[in-house]
């Protein structure tokens, strides 16, 4: 038989797929041709890695129990964010007038709350093209959200002096550790849920 047509041939046989005849035929040629013997192998290899029932049913049990990961990572960080939400408007809520009046509020509740809306980012994992590319955008959710709120609390609380500044130096150094935090648990959600 001619190469090319072994060649085409080989699939099927390693599959068990060909007929008794076709199978003494190409098992014929294999034996006395060396370029087709090693393409057979060549194919082997290949078929053994891509196509291991027992590999493909372990990687769906691991994708399984890493997606289940991935979730209880998102609900325990959304349930932290929701903690510190709640004490921080308890506690705001303690103080409504005085000099004091928004501490919380700009210390806790603004940067909790840019971390927590940053999260909806992580229903679309599979949009991104890596899991740097999804952590980055995460981070900068959070910066951008953040952002927004400072700038609504310094025009709500009415804040226009350098001591103002002080009144909420504690929320901006928290605001820029949970950027951080947001690119490193993006990352690890994004590895968790498959993303290369």
């Amino acid at each position: 038989m001619d190469c090319n047509v072994i060649k085409d041939l080989i699939p099927l046989y390693i599959d068990k797929c060909c007929s008794e005849e076709t199978t003494v035929e190409v098992e014929k040629h294999l034996k006395s041709c060396k370029d087709c013997n090693m393409d057979y192998e060549r194919m082997c290899k290949w078929s053994e890695k891509y196509n291991n029932p027992q590999k493909i049913e372990s990687k769906k049990k691991t994708t399984k129990i890493n997606l289940w990961k991935a979730s209880i990572l998102q609900s325990v960080v959304m349930f932290l964010s929701f903690v510190l939400i709640a004490f921080g408007v308890r506690e705001e809520a303690a103080t409504p007038t005085g000099l004091v009046n928004g501490l919380w509020a700009l210390n806790l509740v603004i940067p909790a709350t840019g971390f927590m809306l940053s999260l909806v980012n992580w229903y679309f994992v599979r949009l991104y093209s890596s899991k740097k590319a999804f952590s980055a955008f995460s981070s900068f959710i959070t910066f951008s959200i953040t952002l927004i709120a400072y700038v609504w609390g310094w025009l709500h609380y009415e804040l226009s002096s350098i001591q103002s500044i002080k009144h909420f130096i504690w929320g901006i150094t928290l605001s820029a550790f949970f950027c951080i935090a947001s690119a490193f648990t993006s990352h690890f959600y994004a590895k968790l849920s498959g993303k290369e």
